[in-house]
């Protein structure tokens, strides 16, 4: 469940940064670049996905690695925002339920050989 709402997280900050990304550029008098909402929106529906549990590890794994690209290439403007939405991605790709200390590996014993 940690790992549903660590993604949906990272969906959420990686839209909300397109969001700011393009109030910035309109509060500048500049015109946006297509590519940098866009990757971002990708990104976000990418994490939803991965909430559903659609192939939850590749669309992570996609997702965390655009907005990374993103952050990197917003790094002198917008981009370091971006860094709590990558390390919410990366977490959700870790285990989701800690093993109990007491309790064996299934398939092995306490002495450590195979069991069966």
């Amino acid at each position: 469940m940690r790992a549903r709402f660590l993604a949906i997280g990272a969906a959420v900050w990686a839209a909300a940064n397109a969001g700011i990304y393009l109030l910035v550029m309109s509060a500048q008098g500049n015109s946006p670049a297509w590519w940098y909402p866009a990757v971002l929106g990708t990104a976000a529906l990418l994490f939803l996905l991965a909430a559903g549990r659609l192939w939850p590890v590749p669309l992570l794994i996609i997702g965390a690695t655009l907005v990374t690209g993103a952050a990197l290439a917003g790094m002198l403007s917008i981009g370091l925002l971006l860094v709590p939405g990558v390390l919410a991605a990366v977490a959700a790709l870790g285990p989701t339920r800690p093993r109990r200390p007491g309790r064996p590996r299934p398939g092995h014993s306490r002495a450590g050989m195979p069991a069966g």
